[in-house]
């Protein structure tokens, strides 16, 4: 038996990258998954896959930094495969810049996205949640899990902006899961250097500011990681799952770090 057959699955940000990692896994592990993404012929690529694999999934677009558009998404996929189990607010983005470059429109484009964005998906998603009937005698009545970062544990020169984001990523997970127990668990996940196209403009945005060779910064990153390897997407979706899964129903406010021992407190 899968570890999540007969769950409802939402993933934002699902078209590329760690959303589209998590929404196959989910998939495998008996999950239907809806896959949600600012790009939607990403979104009906990786439906496509899910599809392949023999279980149902729907893919549309959506803009998390529109609130009625987070209420719209979670509608469409209460109406088509009745609740909502899991919810994963894993939509993001990042600009590379020091402090004093930083300008109001791009604090506020990462912030609209990654905080306000993150915020108003959570808050559509709990409310339809906490209507519905729990998962099972003694469960919770649906689960939460935000993808914050190891960036959010402490501060981080050139990518201040995405830090104070995903910080407050954190904290709306702590806050959620305090008003949300006992019925819907709230936990977050936070990756650390994982080879995405967003590290891929980390480096390139990052090395155009210092004028250094382009890939210097990723290899700078990732030479220090006590697992001796980069992340890949693949290694965050087994905490993924668990979280999803009966095993940690008694789990909630955490947030934990799946980035190969950068950080270790």
């Amino acid at each position: 038996m899968n570890r999540l057959d007969g769950y409802i699955v939402l993933v934002t940000g699902a078209g590329r990258g760690i959303g589209a990692a998590i929404a196959l896994r989910y998939a495998r592990e008996g999950a239907t998954v809806a896959v949600a993404d600012l790009d939607e012929k990403n979104a009906q690529a990786v439906a496509e896959q899910l599809r392949s694999l023999g279980g149902a999934a729907d893919a549309f677009a959506v803009d998390v930094r529109e609130p009625a558009q987070s209420e719209a998404m979670i509608a469409r996929v209460v109406n088509r495969f009745g609740r909502l189990d899991v919810l994963v607010n894993n939509a993001g983005v990042i600009r590379v810049r020091s402090l004093l470059d930083t300008t109001p429109e791009v604090w506020d484009f990462i912030q609209s996205v990654n905080a306000r964005g993150l915020f108003f998906a959570l808050q559509a998603g709990a409310r339809q949640m906490l209507r519905q009937p729990p998962l099972g005698e003694g469960r919770p009545c649906g689960k939460i899990i935000n993808i914050a970062s190891i960036a959010g544990r402490g501060g981080r020169a050139m990518l201040g902006a995405y830090a104070a984001s995903k910080a407050t990523a954190i904290n709306i997970t702590q806050t959620a899961a305090m008003e949300f127990a006992p019925q819907l668990t709230v936990n977050s996940i936070c990756p650390g250097a994982v080879g995405t196209d967003m590290w891929k403009q980390i480096d390139r945005e990052w090395s155009e500011h210092e004028q250094r060779p382009l890939g210097s910064v990723w290899e700078d990153r990732i030479r220090n990681i006590p697992m001796k390897r980069p992340e890949t997407p693949d290694d965050i979706t087994g905490m993924a799952v668990f979280l999803a899964s009966a095993d940690a129903d008694y789990i909630t406010g955490q947030s934990y770090n799946v980035d190969g021992g950068l950080v270790t407190s």
